[in-house]
């Protein structure tokens, strides 16, 4: 890693949606729709695979809190849930594993950016 301060190791308490012993839903910072956010490990890894069986379960729970409150929040139709594992695109402040939900609405498409290696050509 580079002298680049992590930006999911120093998040900002007053953001936290909701946490518990091993991760953290945290709003993403550049949204590709209404009430996109983050899940991310306390513990700073850049894979899924390196996770122990309790972050990933942690994880899982703190995934489906999510939904839950997206859907009462925002009154999200469906979901993307995807993440990249390991540094996929040479970019340093993604090296901490985080997963993305990105709620779905009738009649609005998801347009994916760099973020997943789509180049577009519009």
């Amino acid at each position: 890693m580079t002298d680049k301060k992590c930006p999911y190791c120093e998040f900002d308490e007053f953001d936290i949606i909701d946490k518990n012993d091993f991760g953290v839903i945290l709003p993403e910072t550049n949204p590709l729709s209404k009430g996109h956010s983050v899940i991310i490990p306390l513990r700073h890894t850049d894979s899924f695979f390196e996770l122990t069986e309790k972050e990933r379960n942690s994880l899982s729970t703190l995934l489906e809190l999510a939904r839950n409150e997206l859907k009462i929040r925002h009154h999200a139709e469906g979901f993307h849930v995807a993440f990249n594992d390991g540094n996929v695109f040479g970019d340093d402040q993604l090296e901490h594993f985080h997963i993305h939900i990105i709620p779905r609405y009738k009649n609005e498409n998801l347009k994916l950016d760099k973020r997943w290696g789509v180049i577009s050509d519009q």
